[in-house]
């Protein structure tokens, strides 16, 4: 099984975007889905596979720092 964290997208390419993770890391990963810049999604193997929603991706970041304790 696989698991990703949500990711924020910072730039917008013609078939790419940069996202950024929690931690500050960027990445430019393939994107067959319309994004805007500030939308979240949820990546694997470098491409995008679903946009989430921003209230989605805050409980999932709530829910990963309450396992790090």
């Amino acid at each position: 099984m696989c698991l990703t964290i949500p990711k924020k997208v910072i730039v917008v390419e013609k078939d790419f975007v940069i996202v950024e993770n929690p931690s500050g890391d960027r990445q430019k990963v393939k994107s067959m889905i319309d994004l805007k810049i500030g939308d979240y999604c949820l990546t694997q193997q470098g491409i995008v596979v679903e946009k989430i929603g921003e209230g989605e991706a805050r409980k999932i970041f709530k829910i990963l720092k309450k396992g790090e304790k």
